[in-house]
């Protein structure tokens, strides 16, 4: 019997320390996290537990690196998000998605923004330059601001590309977790508006909308660092994210997974670990 309660006193610990080593990243500070995994239909659903659920406008479900992708004819293709308080970002953002960029890209190829039709007041966007060359993240506020061609797009190639913006100054783009672009001057962010957020575009237009696939998407109220970035290119957004099984009798252990519905759980799993085991070992000791 001790030795049972040993064991099982081993694998408690042992999951603390893994659970532990997750939580460099504070994913309260998503605001969006939009897996596209969906396979098939056009809802797309946000895990970060603000509801930022879109729908897809075009595209194809097709296969990517790790699991299902979404294709982008880089036309009319994209995602639709409602615009809500929590998509507005008042201070620091951090976008990240796993993006392959086609050969065929010539233009800007956004991966995510919140910019109206009128193009004039833009919270937070992600994109390729306007040649698909370069890549760009900017906002607007008594003009653009923005990190303006930075690196070189690699084509036909999965990349995990990130942005941040720190709220105060400087933009820096960073592909595959190594920087390739950082600007200054960027001053206070942008005002809000109340547009829709798309990924692969934005709202209502058609020519600066991605040739190409996304995985994994997610935006940040803060500043991801270069070890966070590693981490979500490394071990991914599944693997890091905390989550709460529907039934909490149904205990599990190893790398969580996530339902088609499923979000962000603000408590770590291993805590129903822990009430599985003490009621385990009660049970043990008392037969």
């Amino acid at each position: 019997m001790k030795s049972i309660i040993t064991w099982l006193a081993i694998i408690t610990i042992s999951l603390t320390f893994t659970v532990q080593t997750y939580a460099k990243i504070d994913f309260e500070s998503a605001r969006g996290i939009w897996l596209l995994d969906e396979g098939k239909g056009d809802k797309i659903n946000d895990i970060s537990g603000n509801e930022n659920h879109g729908e897809l406008q075009g595209g194809k479900w097709v296969k990517g690196q790790d699991g299902s992708a979404l294709s982008l004819n880089g036309q009319d293709d994209r995602v639709i998000i409602p615009d809500s308080d929590s998509m507005y970002l008042e201070k620091a953002w951090s976008i990240t998605s796993w993006v392959y960029v086609n050969k065929s890209e010539n233009g800007y190829g956004h991966i995510l923004g919140k910019r109206p039709a009128g193009g004039t007041v833009a919270n937070y966007a992600f994109r390729t330059n306007s040649t698909g060359t370069g890549w760009e993240a900017y906002f607007s506020r008594d003009g653009w601001k923005g990190a303006w061609n930075q690196g070189q797009v690699k084509k036909d190639e999965w990349l995990y590309m990130t942005a941040t913006y720190d709220a105060k100054d400087t933009i820096k783009i960073y592909e595959n977790a190594e920087e390739i672009g950082s600007v200054g001057g960027m001053g206070k962010p942008g005002p809000q508006n109340d547009t829709d957020v798309n990924i692969g575009g934005w709202t209502n237009n058609t020519s600066e909308t991605l040739n190409g696939m996304l995985m994994r998407v997610a935006i940040f109220d803060s500043v991801l660092e270069v070890e966070d970035i590693e981490e979500l290119m490394d071990k991914g957004l599944l693997t890091l994210l905390p989550v709460e099984p529907s039934d909490k009798t149904c205990y599990y252990m190893g790398k969580p997974q996530i339902s088609a519905i499923g979000k962000v759980n603000r408590l770590q799993p291993v805590r129903y670990l822990n009430d599985w085991l003490h009621s385990f070992s009660d049970s043990c000791c008392k037969n």
